[in-house]
């Protein structure tokens, strides 16, 4: 039987999660962009839900999860395993989009017992020092100078590129208007100052990288050293989509999703895994 529910976890930070689909000790976890929420998984939590069960975690400071100080790649990983522990999941296939592909590789490199598989979509482990601080810079002061709603619109405009924008681009828009600027800044801060290239190759899951032809904010060489950066990894072009390619292309990007985890399962069910 199929159950869907928001659930949050005991402690501090509360970290609210999306958990749909039938119980399960294994699940696929989706985790969001930088100042989005669970929302933004709609269409992807509805359709492997039907197979599997989902869970889709806010961030701290993000969506109904409660705060606790400014994060850092280790804080987002044991975040996640907070949210494992509260659902009951032994092993987990990671989707991440973005800071979400961050939070995947710094989980999947620390606790590789627990994953089962990664997906690392529009994503990056490490900038260059300057890009780095101009994005944090432009971001944060944002944030700080118009506040969020102005950003929220902003950013959306800017990052989707469909036309007209799918139903997702309103999630995300409202998601990141709904933020406290301080958490957004200093989430933007640890997100873009994040340096943890050198844990790739802790990575044992199998990977799969993907990127949207048209990302204008994370350039192809990023993912294309995400994928070098782990073993076996492969790197899929997301067609018709952008920085967010779940949002712009949903149908697309739940059907490489799911091939990938399909087959990634069968093979651990074959090997008498689970």
């Amino acid at each position: 039987m199929k159950h869907d529910a928001v659930r949050t976890t005991g402690g501090h930070p509360g970290l609210s999660y999306l958990d749909a689909g039938a119980r399960d000790d294994k699940a696929v976890v989706l985790l969001h962009s930088l100042g989005a929420d669970h929302r933004m998984w709609s269409p992807q939590a509805e359709a492997l839900s039907a197979r599997r069960r989902v869970l889709a975690p806010d961030a701290r400071g993000h969506g109904g999860s409660g705060w606790g100080g400014p994060p850092t790649a280790d804080d987002w990983a044991d975040d996640l395993g907070l949210v494992l522990d509260a659902a009951g999941v032994r092993r987990a296939a990671l989707v991440g989009v973005s800071l979400g592909g961050i939070q995947a590789v710094a989980y999947a490199a620390a606790r590789p017992d627990r994953v089962s598989a990664v997906v690392i979509a529009d994503s990056f482990v490490e900038l260059a020092p300057e890009t780095a601080e101009a994005r944090i810079a432009s971001l944060a002061g944002a944030a700080r100078d118009q506040g969020m709603a102005a950003l929220a619109d902003a950013y959306v405009a800017d990052t989707i590129t469909r036309t007209p924008p799918p139903a997702g681009a309103e999630a995300v828009r409202k998601a990141i208007a709904g933020m406290d600027a301080e958490h957004y800044a200093d989430s933007v801060a640890a997100c873009f100052g994040v340096r943890i290239a050198d844990r790739l190759a802790d990575v044992r899951a199998p990977a799969l990288v993907l990127w949207g032809e048209r990302d204008r904010k994370t350039p192809r060489a990023l993912s294309e050293r995400i994928a070098a950066g782990i073993d076996g990894a492969a790197l899929e072009v997301v067609p018709d989509a952008g920085h967010l390619s779940n949002v712009d292309n949903p149908a697309g990007f739940t059907r490489l999703v799911e091939d990938f985890i399909g087959e990634t399962w069968r093979e651990r069910s074959n090997d008498g895994g689970r």
